[in-house]
């Protein structure tokens, strides 16, 4: 699976996918939270993950943490 991991200047990070359409996506990004979290990543808040897509851009799904 290849992710984007963006901080922003406020200290929120979110990941995007953007391999595969969004249910894929979320299962992705899903896994990616869980196994952070079994290695010890500690989130004070984990959002929905989300579907984001510009005109002509394939689908991304992504989350802010």
């Amino acid at each position: 699976m290849k992710a984007r991991v963006v901080i922003t200047a406020d200290g929120q990070i979110a990941l995007f996918t953007d391999e595969g359409g969004f249910e894929s996506g979320k299962v992705q990004i899903e896994r990616l939270l869980k196994a952070l979290k079994l290695d010890g990543v500690q989130f004070s808040e984990v959002g929905q993950v989300e579907q984001h897509r510009h005109d002509g851009q394939e689908v991304q799904a992504h989350t802010h943490s």
